[in-house]
């Protein structure tokens, strides 16, 4: 989970919390892989959470980050054409997404799962590695303060405030408890303390996974 280290002052891109999400995504893709041989009650759930944060973190992308960075990029090619790719591999996952839903809601579509889990973990993997290996940089290094914090609060909105006692429990689940720490020194001490006193037990009463995080 640990996110490339700063130099020098404060960052104007501070990807602490991306990096959270992307790796609270891989552990659920994890998870939903074991369950859907032997929990598809654990996997329905699980799947739903998953879901609900995939579609909202891509569609802040897409309406955020990469029309922002398209106009600053005007005229590289290069660094173009991999915007674009980011774009194309989201409406792919989309579509492996869409299989899966469409599964769980046929009698007996949990036999399926098995291929359609292949393609999302393929599609959602190659992703992620591509994001952090090329557009997180660019991210970085072209994103001002101000635009990067409309990303952010785009994301916060869809969450929203009651969204919030289920995100973070979400987000944090099976995390070490220093990596813990940093991802919550990012946010205000009055819902650090809410976090820790109500939402993360409560999300541990009613997990799908039940300590299978870790």
């Amino acid at each position: 989970m640990n996110a490339p280290a700063q130099t020098g002052g404060a960052p104007a891109v501070d990807l602490t919390m991306m990096y959270a999400i992307h790796h609270a995504f891989r552990r659920d893709l994890r998870l939903l892989a074991a369950a859907q041989y032997d929990d598809v009650a654990a996997f329905r759930r699980g799947w739903q959470l998953f879901k609900n944060y995939l579609t909202i973190h891509h569609l802040a992308e897409d309406h955020s980050l990469w029309p922002v960075l398209r106009t600053k990029l005007d005229g590289q090619d290069e660094q173009l054409r991999m915007l674009q790719a980011m774009e194309l591999e989201h409406a792919q996952l989309d579509k492996a997404v869409e299989k899966i839903d469409a599964a769980l809601g046929q009698e007996g579509g949990e036999k399926a799962l098995p291929e359609l889990m292949d393609d999302v973990i393929a599609c959602l993997t190659d992703h992620l590695d591509h994001e952090e290996a090329q557009a997180l940089p660019l991210i970085e290094s072209e994103l001002t303060a101000a635009e990067w914090g409309a990303f952010v609060a785009r994301q916060r909105s869809q969450v929203g405030i009651k969204g919030a006692a289920t995100f973070f429990p979400w987000l944090l689940d099976g995390v070490p408890d220093a990596e813990r720490r940093t991802v919550l020194d990012k946010v205000p001490p009055p819902l650090r303390l809410v976090y820790r006193a109500v939402w993360r037990p409560k999300y541990e009463r009613n997990s799908p996974w039940k300590g299978r995080a870790a």
